[in-house]
């Protein structure tokens, strides 16, 4: 890739969940998260349905594991499956080390090689 570091290499991430107990606008969304903590750290994100009913995480259930209550602008069905759009910071493999400070400038051809 580049030789500038400042660029992110980040991966598109679908994570899918499934309502469990629906109210008016309010549903509690089950199997997208493992933990309380990793609720707590997309606290606020923005969700959609299949449907494409759009809403909010606000905050991590008790039980089971990894739920959590999100408020929607329309009431949802069971049926609808809830996804989130994230992304993930990747670090791509080195295959080679170019080394630029063994070159110096030739006024005639450019750039060329250190002699030996």
């Amino acid at each position: 890739l580049e030789l500038d570091h400042s660029f992110d290499i980040v991966k598109k991430l679908k994570l899918t969940g499934y309502p469990y107990k629906i109210y008016k606008n309010t549903a509690f969304i089950k199997d997208m998260f493992n933990s309380k903590l990793e609720v707590a750290k997309f606290e606020g994100a923005k969700i959609r349905t299949v449907s494409g009913i759009k809403g909010q995480i606000k905050k991590a259930a008790t039980k089971p594991e990894g739920s959590f209550r999100a408020t929607f602008e329309d009431k949802l069905l069971m049926s609808d499956i809830v996804f989130l759009r994230t992304w993930y910071p990747v670090k791509p493999k080195v295959f080679y080390n170019p080394v630029t400070s063994l070159l110096f400038k030739d006024k005639l051809n450019g750039f060329v090689g250190m002699k030996n």
